[in-house]
């Protein structure tokens, strides 16, 4: 008898309860996938990628990437969110943008959207120009062009890394690593992004 009774005590105390709360101690998470069309090294690539994340995690975003250029997994032909976005670094430039565009990201009418495009040959003209790490200048094009589908319609700014032209003294920025979002932007996608969440585990008799 006094076994038993000792038996039912320890299952009591074994008993949690699961209680999952948001939390701020973490940064919103953003998946972008990623479309190679150039067949970039992976060198110059991986350190564009990695100055993205850099400047959105100074904005207080953690940016993850998938590589999808050859990939057919599930991940990859996901219908876009506003956490998962798809970004293909292309040679192409359709007719509809100007000589100066770097890329483009496709918005609908409601100012949402999860698509957006690089243009390399734009990257590489501006490199040989000024002699800038083509990677940074890939990397702030990248991040420029996510904070358009983060950011949604009229998100250009008179200065910063959302101005609609990148003049010398920009590239210059770019080149030290410091042409970054505004305060404001870095709010607005942070709000925009789903909160993210933590589960605590409470045990007790």
């Amino acid at each position: 008898m006094h076994r038993k009774s000792k038996a039912v005590l320890l299952l009591m105390f074994a008993t949690c309860a699961l209680w999952t709360l948001p939390t701020r101690a973490e940064n919103p998470q953003v998946t972008v996938s990623v479309y190679n069309d150039v067949q970039l090294p992976s060198d110059t690539l991986n350190r564009a990628e990695e100055h993205t994340r850099k400047l959105f995690s100074r904005a207080g975003l953690d940016i993850s990437w998938l590589d999808c250029t050859h990939s057919s997994t599930a991940v990859c032909n996901e219908i876009g969110r506003s956490d998962h976005l798809f970004l293909r670094i292309t040679p192409k430039v359709g007719n509809f943008v100007n000589n100066s565009v770097f890329g483009v990201a496709f918005l609908g009418s409601n100012g949402t959207g999860y698509n957006a495009d690089v243009f390399w040959n734009r990257v590489q003209q501006t490199q040989a120009a000024s002699k800038v790490d083509a990677a940074l200048i890939l990397g702030s094009v990248m991040a420029h062009e996510i904070g358009h589908l983060l950011l949604g319609s009229n998100a250009h700014s008179v200065n910063g890394i959302m101005q609609a032209h990148w003049k010398y003294s920009e590239l210059r920025r770019i080149s030290m690593g410091n042409l970054e979002f505004l305060p404001e932007q870095a709010k607005r996608m942070r709000a925009k992004l789903p909160q993210q969440k933590t589960t605590l585990t409470l045990c007790g008799g």
